[in-house]
C-alpha cells in the first residue's frame, strides 16, 4: 500500500488530500470518503487504509482547507461539547462549497491527476461528511455510483442558498444512496429522520434510511461510542454498494 497527501486543485485554493492506494490490482472504483467536522486524523487514515486493502483507491480531502486546514481534537466523553472553533469551521463548510470542491477532485481525477485515471467512484460520509455523500450523490451522478451517509448531522435545516438542506436533495439522487441514523442523535433527531425516510419513500428504493441501534460516532474504535455490530455493518453494506459500480 501507498500513502501520500497531495495538494490538489479545488474551487478556491489548492486543498490537502491524503491518499491510500492499493500495491496491487485497483478496483474500477474509487472511493471518496468526506470527513467529519474534526477533519483528517488517524481514525479516517485507518478507513481509507482498509479500503486500500480491498483494493480500492481511497481519498479524504480536507474540506477546512480555506480556513488553514486546522483538525480538532474529538470529543470523547458522553455529553462533550465541541469546542467552539470547530462548530464555526462546520459552518463554514456549506454544501454549496464542498459540492464545488468535489467537482474539482472529480475532474483532477478524470485526468489522472490521483496517479491514474479515475472516473467512477463510492462515497461514503461521516457525521458531517453524511450530508456532502447526499449532496454528491444528488450533484455528481455521471461520476459517483454510490454513496453512504453515516450517522449524519445537520441533515435537516431551514438555510436557503449555499447551505440548504440536504434532505431535500434526496429525491434528487439516481443512484444508490443509503442513510444509516444514530438513535438519540442530537444532530440528527427523530424528527429529521422521519422526514429523510419520507423523502427516501418517494424514490423508488433508490434511497434507504435506517436507524441503527447505535449513537453517533459508532465508527470510530477509540470512541466511547463505538458500536462493533454498527460498525461492521456499514462496512460491509459498503463494499457490497461499492462492488456493484459499473
Amino acid at each position: 500500500m501507498t500513502e501520500k497527501e497531495i495538494l490538489t486543485p479545488a474551487s478556491d485554493g489548492d486543498m490537502p488530500t491524503y491518499i491510500a492506494m492499493p500495491d496491487g490490482p485497483h478496483q474500477a472504483t474509487a472511493v471518496l470518503i468526506y470527513m467529519d467536522g474534526f477533519g483528517p486524523r488517524e481514525e479516517l487514515y485507518a478507513i481509507a487504509r482498509r479500503y486500500a486493502t480491498c483494493g480500492y483507491v481511497a481519498v479524504l480531502p480536507h474540506l477546512f482547507y480555506r480556513l488553514g486546514s486546522p483538525t480538532f481534537l474529538p470529543t470523547n466523553v458522553k455529553g462533550q461539547k465541541p469546542q467552539p472553533e470547530q462548530i464555526a469551521a462546520n459552518d463554514a463548510t456549506t454544501l454549496e462549497l464542498v459540492r464545488r470542491d468535489t467537482r474539482a477532485l472529480f475532474d483532477y481525477a478524470a485526468k489522472g491527476g490521483l496517479g491514474r485515471k479515475i472516473e467512477r467512484w463510492g462515497v461514503i460520509g461521516f457525521c458531517m461528511g453524511g450530508r456532502h455523500a447526499i449532496a454528491a450523490a444528488a450533484e455528481f451522478p455521471d461520476y459517483v455510483g454510490a454513496a453512504l451517509s453515516v450517522h449524519g448531522g445537520r441533515m435537516v435545516n431551514n438555510n436557503v442558498g449555499l447551505d440548504g438542506s440536504s434532505h431535500l436533495l434526496i429525491q434528487q439522487c439516481r443512484v444508490p444512496v443509503y442513510v444509516a441514523c444514530a438513535k438519540g442523535d442530537p444532530s440528527c433527531p427523530s424528527e429529521h429522520q422521519r422526514m429523510m425516510s419520507a423523502e427516501a419513500a418517494k424514490t423508488n428504493g433508490q434511497v434507504t434510511v435506517e436507524t441503527l441501534d447505535a449513537l453517533h460516532g459508532w465508527s470510530f474504535p477509540a470512541r466511547w461510542c463505538f458500536d462493533r455490530r454498527a460498525s461492521d455493518w456499514i462496512w460491509e453494506k459498503s463494499l457490497t454498494m461499492f462492488d456493484t459500480i459499473q
